[in-house]
């Protein structure tokens, strides 16, 4: 978190630069979450209060945001994942500090609360939403009950080990690798033991957790919004970087087994 006043560094200018770093650190959080750019946007100017956001700008990034005014605040975006129940969260605070002021002990430490939030499901549950999710769009894509059963234990395990990795903070793209290679191996393996003939529907329902739909959206909805069509075509840019990962790794699952 950097912070660099703009004129000189007066006490009150210390207070405002404060106050923009600690705005910016919450907006940011609603658009690491799952949050678009714009639900960002709002909860920034939020969270600085109706007198504190008129004379200041941002410059959003998917990778980095800009907050200029009576001082400049950079941050990075860190990596970009859903958790919506901390997106929402920061939208509340944000909120509520639209007519209240800001408290920097108090909000810092609500900030650090709502990063550390976990997850309301577990390892196993979430591992068994993402095989009900290849499962059932194996069978939507015509697959047999064969189909069902290898799709789910495709999605499943594969799931499995991406939280395991996020955990341990793996790259997004390495992850993504990996945990679509085990997932295209398992729906291969189960096509090659003659356990399903419905090819299609198979590979794709074992790889169908990874599909970055919110990514899609938010990117979608960042292009139309008047200012934010750069970070819109970075976000699209990165949901078909996820989709060719998964087209290779399918297709190496195809060429091994």
């Amino acid at each position: 978190m950097r912070t660099h006043d703009a004129g000189d560094r007066h006490g009150s200018e210390m207070s405002g630069a404060q106050r923009l770093d600690l705005a910016l650190a919450l907006a940011l959080l609603v658009m690491r979450n799952g949050g678009s750019t714009a639900a960002a946007e709002r909860t920034f100017r939020n969270a600085l209060g109706r007198r504190g956001a008129t004379d200041t700008s941002t410059i959003w990034r998917s990778d980095f945001a800009i907050a200029a005014g009576p001082a400049v605040a950079v941050q990075p975006a860190g990596v970009l994942g859903v958790q919506l129940a901390r997106a929402a969260e920061a939208v509340e605070l944000g909120e509520r500090l639209v007519n209240a002021d800001m408290d920097g002990a108090h909000v810092a430490g609500a900030i650090e609360r709502i990063k550390t939030r976990v997850s309301p499901y577990n390892l196993g549950v979430s591992a068994l939403f993402a095989a009900c999710a290849g499962a059932f769009f194996s069978r939507i894509a015509g697959g047999d009950w064969g189909a069902f059963g290898v799709t789910s234990l495709a999605a499943g395990a594969g799931q499995f080990v991406r939280i395991l990795l996020e955990a341990r903070s793996v790259p997004r793209t390495p992850l993504t690798a990996v945990c679509a290679l085990i997932s295209a191996l398992i729906g291969t393996a189960g096509l090659r033991l003659g356990l399903s003939h419905a090819v299609s529907a198979t590979l794709l329902g074992s790889v169908v957790y990874m599909i970055p739909g919110l990514a899609l959206i938010n990117g979608f909805i960042d292009a139309v919004s008047d200012g934010y069509l750069l970070v819109g075509i970075q976000r699209l840019l990165d949901a078909v970087s996820v989709f060719l990962i998964m087209a290779v790794a399918v297709a190496i699952a195809d060429a091994v087994l």
